[in-house]
């Protein structure tokens, strides 16, 4: 311990203490990962975009309930031809049956710990399907994937966990 202290002293003045400790994990923060990407041409489905295609906006979302507009999706300059992906972890406060909504225009879909539970697919105006899964207590991994090819553009993602009624899900809920 004698010749490791002068070590440890010498080292933390040189380096600093962040660099000789390992530093915590930063805390999740509130709201979904969003990646918007412009598309050029109409779209009837969900794409498949080549790796080397890059988001024109990359932000967070704390929640998912945007109303069907014929205007630029909030906050940002996409009109037609796009497609969102939102990624992070919904917590569920308790276990049990969960059902989960997606109402959009157009299609939505939602996976849960990589397996779908909500597919509303297709060219549609405001539309909402629900699925329902048991979840245990705690984080689990949670995509959405939005598209929209021309007119009007909405997406809603709710839940109803147990015992309890349908709400937007919140950004309390939802983490990145």
């Amino acid at each position: 311990m004698k010749i490791l202290l002068p070590f440890l002293t010498a080292a933390t003045l040189l380096l600093g203490s962040q660099h000789i400790f390992a530093a915590p994990a930063e805390k999740a923060e509130p709201g979904l990962l969003g990646e918007y990407f412009s598309l050029e041409d109409s779209i009837e489905d969900f794409p498949t975009l080549p790796a080397s295609k890059k988001p024109v906006v990359k932000r967070v979302d704390k929640t998912l309930d945007v109303e069907s507009t014929s205007d630029a999706w909030p906050g940002t300059e996409l009109l037609d031809h796009f497609y969102i992906r939102w990624t992070g972890k919904l917590r569920a406060p308790q276990a049990g049956k969960y059902t989960f909504f997606l109402e959009s225009d157009d299609g939505s879909r939602l996976y849960l710990d990589g397996k779908e539970v909500v597919d509303n697919g297709g060219l549609h105006g405001m539309e909402e399907k629900s699925g329902e899964v048991q979840l245990t207590e705690g984080d689990h991994d949670v995509k959405i994937e939005f598209f929209e090819n021309e007119g009007d553009a909405g997406c809603k993602f709710s839940w109803q966990p147990p015992g309890q009624d349908k709400e937007i899900v919140p950004a309390a809920a939802l983490s990145h």
